[in-house]
């Protein structure tokens, strides 16, 4: 049902430029058949007029419960259907992080390289109760698999993301963790699981970790970002 609602959506516009045009096809019968009925004379005339009366006036009221429905539909039915609900075009990411280059070979660095210094990792999106990490806490020190909690949860939201960033001269964000369903539900009591880290794939120093969170509109607020110290 849902997907003929949101079918009915996406075409509304033709709908009911399909519906007006045979409307006015319609009307204009009508307004011959009562021409005819006016001006017959003979009582077969007036029968054949009568009933093309009663068929345009009939298809008329068709088309105008047409309209009717199909404003119902797109005006209360289609915005009552959630956002989760709705198709929505995800990005492709690689949920795997990558493992350090072994001994001896040296690692081709990324194209898209951005330096960033420890200073620059901004928390202030953090502040957000509806897309943060609370745990672990910014300059924790941290080993092994690690578990990310906190709440990714916005208006229409769309799918959230965990990357890191060794803050190397020659990095950029990598994936850690991504989902497209919501974390922290409307009515939860405590931070849910994020995603998890497995920080024996990286080399030991600082990282920044940023959690990203999308509506179904592309949009995202401002990322809360931390910085952890993985030790061997």
């Amino acid at each position: 049902m849902e997907e003929i609602i949101l079918s009915i959506e996406a075409l509304q516009s033709w709908i009911y430029v399909i519906l007006g045009l045979a409307g006015l096809i319609y009307a204009v019968l009508l307004l011959r058949a009562f021409h005819d009925l006016r001006s017959s004379v003979f009582g077969l005339e007036r029968e054949r007029a009568t009933r093309r009366m009663t068929r345009s006036g009939a298809m008329l009221i068709l088309i105008l419960a047409g309209f009717s429905a199909t404003f119902v539909v797109t005006s209360f039915a289609s915005p009552a259907i959630p956002a989760s609900a709705r198709p929505t075009v995800l990005p492709t990411v690689s949920l795997l992080a990558t493992p350090p280059p072994a001994p001896g070979i040296v690692a081709a660095p990324f194209s898209t390289a951005t330096p960033i210094q420890a200073s620059a990792i901004d928390g202030a999106g953090c502040t957000n109760e509806l897309a943060t990490i609370t745990s672990p806490e910014t300059n924790s020190t941290v080993r092994g698999e690690i578990q990310f909690l906190g709440t990714a949860n916005i208006n229409n939201f769309a799918f959230y993301k965990l990357e890191y960033h060794d803050l190397g001269p020659e990095s950029t964000w990598l994936a850690i963790w991504a989902s497209n369903e919501p974390v922290c539900s409307s009515g939860c009591q405590e931070e849910d699981l994020l995603g998890t880290w497995d920080t024996t794939l990286v080399r030991p120093g600082q990282y920044a970790v940023q959690l990203v969170v999308t509506d179904t509109q592309g949009n995202a607020p401002l990322p809360c970002q931390i910085l952890l110290q993985v030790v061997p």
